[in-house]
């Protein structure tokens, strides 16, 4: 397997062969990690995109006492605890990539997955391939917006489908 495979984003940012070998130690392939991200994509239309995650339903226990009403505190608890099931929508990118683990993929795959998407958003703003940059964190800046994020995605999945190993 060579050194670095390039992307084919604007500029050239190289992808160290230790990108396809993921945290079990196995490598994988960039069908692999295309798929992981494509289904990310599908969870994302399914389930919705949110730019971050709220705390606001969590604080609707913080106005209880002992002494407010049952309907009241029975309210509270039900909307602190729908907020606090993952398995509901709308997602960040962060939580769409986690589950896809669940949905047919693996953590192996995320983690080369992320490592597309940084290296996609180095190469759109002309980043030196060593400064870290997290995908989910360039997901959450204001503004950002949901073609943003599915075109980040389109964008990694095409450079794993095109430079990553085959086997």
């Amino acid at each position: 397997m060579p050194e670095s495979a390039e992307s084919t984003t604007q500029s050239t940012v190289p992808l160290p062969a230790r990108v396809w070998v993921g945290f079990s130690g196995q490598p994988v392939t960039g069908a692999a990690v295309a798929a992981h991200l494509d289904l990310t994509v599908k969870i994302l239309e399914r389930d919705g995109w949110v730019r971050a995650d709220s705390d606001e339903d969590a604080s609707a226990l913080n106005g209880l006492t002992k002494t407010s009403p049952i309907r009241d505190m029975l309210h509270g608890l039900v909307v602190a605890v729908r907020a606090l099931v993952p398995d509901r929508g709308p997602r960040t990118l962060a939580s769409a990539l986690y589950k896809a683990d669940d949905e047919g993929s693996d953590m192996d795959a995320r983690y080369a997955a992320e490592s597309c998407m940084a290296a996609v958003i180095r190469a759109r703003y002309s980043l030196d391939p060593t400064v870290f940059v997290f995908a989910s964190a360039w997901a959450e800046r204001q503004g950002r917006t949901f073609d943003e994020v599915r075109e980040l995605l389109a964008e990694a999945a095409d450079l794993a489908r095109t430079h990553g190993p085959t086997a």
